[in-house]
């Protein structure tokens, strides 16, 4: 009677009677060396060759291969998407991709021959794990049970939120568009890099820096109010500043506008500057004078102005 293999890892089991003469040395290599290996093996899978057709973990009954690993390190330089095919069996790896990203948006998903894969983040070091057709993440925040990003509210009021040290919390993550609603106190560096809607009282008791962004110097400047609140240009000549783009109403700010080394260079205004009494001022004439354009915006189209004039 022939031998059979375990379904997942793939052991020899030696059937009654078969190979008297060599049964413990097949129980030593085709199953206590095999058991090793699904323990504790840890497997490189280089990418660098395999990175336009993909890469198939081996699996092999009764003797070594690939995907029997406990441990799977990802190396190369991806420069498209590529897939790592595992055996359509029940089991987990501990994953540490190593692998750099050549070309931007490229990705490594690890998947069985027809279920659903999962993408393994860059520089990260996960456990996942195959229920025979898809994979999943295991130590995600949804495969620790924390849910989607729509429920991993922690507490509902300032009261409700568990203590947490100052070297525990060092980075907050605010780049997506947020609503923040109850009051707020940030006493250290906040980065916000998307659009947020502040509805209640927020004090911040540290500096509050919004960048200068240089306006591009032509015949007609343009002025994209998406780009910041503080602007910056420095006139190389008679010119006109665009009515502004990307308006958010109550929006203020400032334009500083500076004359070159020749000097005495004039500015004209788009139809949505409005002026006090309905007339443009003059800019200083000095050489490299300041003169601060401040504006809020009362509507979209409407941005109420007060030239300052000659800052040293």
């Amino acid at each position: 009677m022939a031998s059979t293999y375990s379904t997942n890892l793939r052991f020899e089991k030696q059937a009654d009677g078969e190979n008297p003469n060599s049964w413990g040395l097949i129980l030593n290599q085709n199953v206590i060396d095999l058991v090793d290996q699904a323990i504790t093996s840890y497997t490189t899978v280089a990418l660098n060759t395999n990175s336009t057709t993909g890469y198939a973990l081996t699996a092999n009954n009764g003797s070594a291969d690939t995907s029997r690993s406990a441990f799977l390190e990802i190396t190369g330089a991806v420069s498209s998407n590529v897939s790592i095919t595992i055996p359509s069996l029940t089991k987990g790896y501990s994953i540490n991709n190593k692998a750099t990203q050549a070309v931007a948006d490229k990705t490594v998903i690890i998947k069985t021959a027809a279920g659903t894969g999962y993408s393994i983040p860059y520089g990260s070091a996960i456990h996942i794990l195959c229920d025979s057709v898809s994979v999943y993440a295991g130590t995600d925040s949804a495969g620790l049970g924390l849910g989607t990003a729509a429920i991993r509210n922690i507490g509902t009021s300032a009261s409700a939120v568990p203590d947490v040290s100052i070297s525990d919390a060092k980075y907050a993550k605010i780049a997506l568009a947020n609503t923040l609603t109850g009051a707020n106190i940030f006493t250290s560096t906040a980065t916000f890099t998307g659009a947020n809607t502040y509805t209640s009282l927020n004090s911040f008791d540290k500096q509050v820096i919004s960048t200068i962004v240089t306006l591009t110097d032509a015949a007609s400047v343009a002025l994209d109010l998406s780009t910041g609140n503080n602007f910056l240009v420095q006139l190389g000549g008679n010119r006109t500043l665009q009515n502004p783009t990307n308006v958010k109403v109550g929006q203020v700010g400032q334009v500083y506008l500076v004359q070159d080394g020749t000097g005495s260079r004039t500015l004209s205004y788009g139809s949505q500057y409005n002026f006090q009494s309905g007339t443009a001022p003059t800019l200083s004439t000095s050489v490299n004078s300041v003169d601060m354009l401040v504006f809020s915006a009362r509507t979209t189209t409407a941005l109420d102005c007060v030239l300052l004039k000659a800052f040293s």
